[in-house]
Formats: structure tokens, C-alpha cells, sequence
């Protein structure tokens, strides 16, 4: 009988016959060996032919999000350097043409903002009229961002180096209008690049990977790490990377950079799409731990064919156990349900490595229900103040509202003004400020009751949300906020400054007549309260009138 009409259990009994092994003992260990090396060779070819695309499209999604994130942090430093020169372009030294106190104000603002290097100032007819670096009567007439100014436009420039300190830089501008809001000049503040670029070279994703920015047209803006002296920009950064975010596609595949090594990338565009965020990291580096892996794999699986028979008589059933309740785990934490533990009294008698794994899942799954404690808390609470924001206000104070009108109890809304916060600012700095704010918000968290909704609703102004209460209610707890404001000044070491609030009231009604639900009506209605409130002198509390008229129609 030929070999191709033997069944599979009689082709096992011819190989026990060819290698002689007739023992039980000796043919469980043989046919324990050939399962795990034919599960050994498996798994080889897996993550020979598999394993590495997979492994690709994880190393540019991780690279993606990196970038990406990177991006927002990015984003947010451009435009916060924009917002203080567009600050300083609206003081009133600014506005009514002083210089001297320009000067003044100019020589502070840059003690306090040390990412600018100069802050200058060019009059409407393109001249420099007050510098710290540059020559006065420098015309700039001719450049970009000061014909951006005439269009009442703020502007960012290309990477410039500067001509005393020889050093890349930036410039943030904004136009200066006048009293009259004519075209009065431009404000310049140039950033140096350093701190940029410690920032973007932070990221390294593997031994070798770099992120940098390139600008629209495909130079450079950031150096590489360690590198020094101006930067160099001459040759655009035109790899397939570059192209690919032109136009506007994404792929995990790898690519040639400009050093002729195949990378891995990804890229970002900022959010004016004048900044193109990339990151690269070499493909040989990112995938050493790949192949210590299939070493290690290989090297396990000759162990592994040595110890075959004495781990799975011994250890199948303590590691199911364990592998079921770990299984089990991952389940209800996927259902939502974090912070479930493993009975340390159900593996009592495994090995201890069994238990460390079983202690390192309670650790894990401990970390993760505060880590999403957290997140949730983060997604609601204002990080100064440290009361509700204002995305919980519309969202759970609707609900709270519509609970309460189902049950046939009124709302009134509280919004409530910090009056003259701007002078605060102005005066004592925006430290002070923020100090300010938060005892601001520790006033009404403590003045209203433990069911009542305290929120930031963005700047200076706070929104109280008051259940079963009617107008008449709602005016004498406003009330009772505002005498407790001005007897409440707020103090520290330094100073005590004075603090009074403006407050519009309103009272839910079914008849709508701003917003999509019965929250927006009411904080419509407040802040147009408040706006009579803040009009009539300030420090006084205002009600809503159009209940009552609504009431005697």
C-alpha cells in the first residue's frame, strides 16, 4: 500500500515505526513536539508574511496620532503668540500713537513674554518709528504683513534671520488703528525659533526619527536636532511625504526621504494650512524590535519543543484558569465597567508568575478607572475655576431644566458679570486675574445650594442654574451674591481689590422665544438683563421683564 492511501492516524504509526518509538510516554512526547513546532512554524510565518504589514500601519497610525498632536500644540502657540501681539496693538498707548509709553509697555510685555525677542512698532507710513533692535526710518512699506496691516489683517512671516543676532526668527503682526479706527501703523513681535524648535525636536519616534515643519512651499523651518547657526533653507524638502500632504493623501507605505534612507512618515498641516508638521522615523529602526522578536520567537520555539510535554500536562489548567478570569476582566472593562479586579483567592495555588500577571491587571485596571475618572472630570470642570464649564451647562443643564419643567417647577438663570474685570487684568496682571476668577467662583459655589448648577460660561461671566426657583427667588439669591461679592474682597499678601458683580436674572417660560430649548431662552434673556444691569452703573441685579409681560398677556 503506497504512502497516498494511508490515513493521517496511519502515516502517525509509520513515523513512530521509522523513528522507533513505541513507548506511550515516548509518542505523547513526540506528538506534543510536532503540534508546538508546527504551532512554532505558525506563528513564524504569520509574523513573517503578516506580522510586518500590520506592524507598518501600527508604526504610521502611532507615528499619525504623534503628529497630530503635535499639531494642536502647535497650532495653539501660533495663535497665542498672535493674540499678544494683537493685544498689545489694542492698548491705548497703541491706539492714541504714544511711543513713549509704547516703549514702557513694550520693554514690559517682553520681560513677561520671553518668546518674543523684540516687539516694534511701524507708523502708517511704513516707517519705523520705535524698535529695540532695528534702525528707526526703516521703511517696510514694501513687505507683506504690512500690506496685510492696511487690509486690517494680522500676519505671520516666513522664517527670517535676524540681522543682529544672526538668529531665525519669526514675526507676528497686527495693524494699529487709531481712536478714530483709521489705519495708524503696524505692530511687529519677532519670536525667536529656539523655542520651537526644542519643542518639535522633543518628539523621537525611534533612534533616529525627527519631526520638523516645513512651510507651504516645502522649506524648512525648524532645525534638526543639535544642529546650530541659522538655519538653512535653501532646497525644498520635496520627498514623497511632501507630496502626499500636497495632495491632500494619506499612506503607511514607506518612502525615500531626503538623506536617501526609507522612512516611515506622517504629516499635519497646521491649521491655516501655512505649516506642514512632519515626522519620520527609519524603517531599519523601527523594526529591530521586530526582528529580536522573530529571534525570540525562533529561540522560544526550540525551548519550547525541549519542554513540551512537562508545560502542557502541568500547566494547561492553571493558566486556562487564570487566562478565563483575565478574559473575563477584559469583557467587563470593555462593557464599561473599569476597575474590576481578579479574586487573588481564586489563583491562590498558581505559579507566581501567574500571580504577578493577575496583580499587574488589578494595578492596570485600578489606573484605568481614575485615568477615565479623570478624563470625565476634565471634559466638564472649567481648569481654572474648577467649577462646571460651559459645554456641561448646555448639555446636562438642559437635561437638568427639562427634569425640572416636567415636575411643574420653574428655573431661573443667574448670569452673572465681574464688573471692570478687564481693569483687574489691566492693572494687577493676568495672574492676579486668574486668582481673581477663581475666588470669584468659590463666592457662588458656596452661596448656592448642593442641586444648583455653577458654571463658567467664558471669561468673566459665570451662569448659575437654579431649580424650583422662581424670579422672585432668583432675584434675592442674586441679590444675596452681590452683597456677599462686595463684602468678600478678594485678598492675598500683595493687595485687596475690591470685587462687584452685575447679574441678569431670567425665569424659564414655555413660551421660546430665543434659542433651540428653554436653557438657551433663559441665558438669552439674563444676558439681555444683564446688559441693562451693566448699563444702568453696574453692581445691581436686573430681571427679565418679558415673563411678567407674557403673564399679562
Amino acid at each position: 500500500m503506497s504512502l497516498h492511501n494511508l490515513s493521517g492516524v496511519d502515516r502517525m504509526q509509520n513515523l513512530f515505526g521509522i523513528l522507533r518509538v513505541s513507548s506511550l510516554k515516548g509518542r505523547l512526547r513526540l506528538l506534543f513536539s510536532v503540534l508546538v513546532m508546527a504551532m512554532c512554524l505558525l506563528v513564524v510565518l504569520y509574523m513573517a508574511l503578516f506580522g510586518k504589514v500590520i506592524k507598518e500601519r501600527e508604526i504610521h497610525a502611532a507615528l499619525q496620532e504623534a503628529i497630530d498632536l503635535q499639531r494642536l500644540f502647535i497650532d495653539k502657540w501660533k495663535s497665542e503668540r498672535l493674540a499678544d501681539v494683537h493685544y498689545m496693538a489694542l492698548t491705548s498707548a497703541a491706539r492714541s500713537l504714544n511711543l513713549q509709553e509704547m516703549g514702557s509697555q513694550f520693554r514690559l510685555f517682553q520681560s513677561s513674554h520671553t518668546d518674543f525677542n523684540t516687539i516694534s512698532f511701524a507708523n502708517a507710513d511704513g516707517k519705523l518709528v520705535l524698535s529695540m533692535t532695528e534702525a528707526l526710518d526703516t521703511d517696510v512699506s514694501d513687505r507683506d504683513y504690512f500690506r496685510a496691516a492696511r487690509n486690517n489683517e494680522a500676519f505671520v512671516t516666513d522664517v527670517m534671520t535676524g540681522r543682529v543676532s544672526g538668529k531665525s526668527m519669526l514675526a507676528f503682526t497686527a495693524p494699529v488703528r487709531d481712536r478714530n479706527e483709521l489705519f495708524a501703523g503696524v505692530l511687529i513681535g519677532t519670536v525667536d525659533l529656539s523655542s520651537l524648535d526644542a519643542f518639535v525636536n522633543e518628539f523621537r519616534f525611534g533612534e533616529s526619527g525627527e519631526t520638523f515643519l516645513l512651510n507651504k512651499e516645502g522649506y524648512r523651518i525648524t532645525r534638526k536636532r543639535d544642529a546650530s547657526g541659522a538655519l538653512q533653507t535653501e532646497e525644498p524638502y520635496r520627498t514623497e511625504i511632501y507630496e502626499r500632504a500636497v495632495a491632500g493623501t494619506q499612506d503607511w507605505k514607506s518612502y525615500l526621504n531626503r538623506d536617501g534612507n526609507r522612512v516611515f512618515g506622517a504629516y499635519a498641516w497646521s491649521a491655516d494650512r501655512q505649516w506642514l508638521l512632519v515626522g519620520e522615523t527609519r524603517m531599519r529602526d523601527t523594526f529591530k524590535p521586530y526582528y529580536r522578536l522573530l529571534a525570540a520567537i525562533l529561540l522560544i520555539s526550540g525551548l519550547t519543543l525541549l519542554a513540551s510535554y512537562v508545560a502542557t500536562m502541568l500547566f494547561t489548567r492553571k493558566i486556562s484558569v487564570l487566562l478565563k478570569h483575565l478574559l473575563d476582566g477584559t469583557k467587563r472593562i470593555r462593557e464599561g465597567r473599569y476597575g474590576h479586579r481578579i479574586d487573588p483567592a481564586l489563583i491562590r495555588s498558581a505559579p507566581a508568575e501567574l500571580k504577578e500577571l493577575s496583580d499587574n491587571f488589578n494595578i492596570m485596571s485600578d489606573k484605568l478607572q481614575s485615568t477615565v475618572q479623570l478624563l470625565e472630570e476634565s471634559a466638564v470642570v472649567d481648569h481654572l475655576t474648577e467649577v462646571y464649564n460651559r459645554r456641561f451647562l448646555m448639555n446636562e443643564g438642559a437635561k437638568i431644566e427639562e427634569a425640572a419643567a416636567r415636575a411643574g417647577n420653574p428655573s431661573c438663570i443667574l448670569l452673572v458679570d465681574v464688573d471692570y474685570f478687564k481693569q483687574i487684568n489691566d492693572t494687577y496682571g493676568h495672574l492676579v486675574g486668574d486668582r481673581v476668577l477663581k475666588h470669584a467662583a468659590a463666592l457662588l459655589v458656596a452661596s448656592v445650594r448642593n442641586s444648583d448648577v455653577a458654571a463658567r460660561y467664558g471669561g468673566e461671566e459665570f451662569v448659575i442654574l437654579a431649580t424650583n426657583c422662581e424670579l422672585a427667588r432668583g432675584k434675592e439669591l442674586a441679590e444675596r451674591i452681590r452683597t456677599w461679592f462686595m463684602n468678600s474682597p478678594y485678598r492675598d499678601e500683595e493687595r485687596e481689590i475690591v470685587i462687584t458683580v452685575s447679574i441678569g436674572v431670567a425665569q424659564s417660560s414655555p413660551q421660546r422665544t430665543y434659542g433651540t430649548n428653554t436653557l438657551e431662552d433663559m441665558i438669552e434673556r439674563a444676558d439681555r438683563a444683564l446688559y441693562r444691569a451693566k448699563h444702568l452703573g453696574r453692581n445691581r441685579v436686573e430681571c427679565d421683564d418679558n415673563l411678567w409681560k407674557r403673564k399679562s398677556e
